[in-house]
């Protein structure tokens, strides 16, 4: 696979993303060190690293690509972009303060560190047991978010799953991926695509001993742990419009909470 990188030098300004008329209320700030200011989205919820990534997509989106097989694709694979603070664990070695990046499209894990400040070391999927990367509140990160390698939650697809939310039973994790999608705005350039990046929710059930694919529903959801407890005096369709992460987290709050007899 062939790759041709973007340097910081494209990024040196600032962009302005608007939706509607509504003033821009904040700024985020790029690996790069650009910032990009951001207006409100009334259409509620969406997943910040989704919103990144998008804002990405949108300032990378004239000449500025990578080569992927056959094809020109705009924006990043890389979660919330390159180069962030981190820690990594790996079962010859452990690492703290280093800088990151997580590429979605193929599951490798990019680290710098004081032996190699300028040009990343590359671990493929599976070399590295877990990493944790730092809260920044300029990325939108407000807690340190943790990845864990697959094989440690039994399953055999080579994919890092963020820990949401841990408990005594159930531990709520999401799946992020990046796919090859079309530009929507480009009607001549076969060739062209873009970054596309989604994800899915899954819990692991210690008891059980298993990792499943949880659809972010209400009544998913209810019928999904009936037998655990009556979750639907607990949310609603309603919850899960408005932020279906924060429902999802009051959810595995009340599961461990019965779990444990409370």
């Amino acid at each position: 696979m062939k790759k041709i990188f973007v340097t910081s030098s494209l990024f040196l300004a600032i962009y302005t993303v608007s939706y509607g008329q509504q003033p821009a209320v904040n700024s985020v700030s790029f690996g790069s060190g650009a910032l990009v200011s951001r207006q409100p989205d009334s259409r509620g919820w969406t997943d910040p690293a989704l919103n990144h990534n998008r804002l990405i997509q949108q300032r990378t989106g004239d000449g500025a690509y990578k080569l992927i097989g056959g094809y020109k694709v705009v924006g990043t694979q890389f979660l919330y972009g390159e180069h962030h603070k981190a820690d990594m664990f790996a079962t010859e070695a452990k690492a703290y303060n280093i800088f990151i990046s997580y590429n979605t499209y193929n599951q490798e894990v990019e680290f710098y560190s004081t032996s190699n400040p300028d040009k990343p070391l590359v671990k493929e999927p599976g070399e590295v047991d877990s990493f944790t990367i730092q809260s920044n509140p300029d990325l939108e990160i407000n807690s340190p978010l943790k990845f864990i390698y697959g094989a440690h939650l039994g399953t055999k697809d080579k994919f890092y799953y963020q820990e949401v939310i841990t408990g005594d039973r159930f531990t709520l994790y999401k799946r992020y991926k990046s796919e090859l999608g079309y530009v929507s705005s480009n009607y001549v350039q076969s060739e062209l695509r873009q970054f596309d990046l989604g994800f899915e929710y899954y819990y692991y059930d210690k008891d059980k001993k298993e990792l499943k694919k949880l659809k972010a529903n209400a009544s998913t959801v209810i019928k999904e742990f009936k037998d655990v407890t009556d979750l639907s005096g607990v949310v609603t369709s309603d919850d899960f419009d408005v932020n279906k992460e924060e429902a999802l987290k009051k959810v595995f709050e009340t599961l461990n909470k019965t779990h444990k007899g409370f």
